[in-house]
């Protein structure tokens, strides 16, 4: 599985090391040239220059593309599917220690009390009768307008 605390500490890695050898190649043009004093001076001086917003725009675009290349790999090693034919739902959850957590899952036509821990998932009940909660209740109203769901959740939410 691929650590998210190692991607991100690559990425800082690499962005430092992009930004310290543009800064690097540019002063090694200024020295090489007979009037280095007098460029480096009027280029330190000047934040608005080509050489600078070169940089700025590769930094920029060398970032955007870090960070949609890590969206593909959270995408790609399952950090982020969904289920797409709704046959599986999270409908709730509720954290009950540091690690512990009670989640309330729909399967189906079933809904599924389960407790997740550490190391393991276990089956705490299977609901007879399903559980109506705010999500599926805004799932399942007909039609209307956003403003008129957002309404009907707000006032749900005031009256309880």
């Amino acid at each position: 599985m691929l650590n998210p605390r190692a991607l991100v500490s690559s990425l800082k890695f690499c962005i430092f090391m992009l930004i310290s050898s543009v800064v690097a190649a540019e002063d090694a043009v200024l020295d090489a040239t007979p009037a280095a004093g007098v460029l480096k001076n009027n280029i330190t001086n000047n934040p608005m220059n080509a050489g600078y917003l070169a940089q700025l725009v590769v930094g920029l675009l060398f970032v955007i593309v870090c960070i949609v290349a890590l969206a593909w790999f959270a995408k790609r090693f399952g950090r982020l599917q969904t289920s797409s034919d709704g046959a599986l739902q999270m409908l709730g959850g509720m954290s009950m220690g540091a690690r512990e957590r009670i989640v309330l899952v729909q399967v189906g036509d079933k809904q599924l009390l389960l407790g997740v821990a550490a190391g393991s998932i276990n089956t705490l009940h299977v609901l007879d009768e399903p559980v109506e909660t705010v999500h599926s209740r805004s799932v399942s109203a007909p039609g209307g307008s956003f403003a008129e769901k957002l309404g009907a959740i707000l006032s749900q939410g005031k009256a309880s």
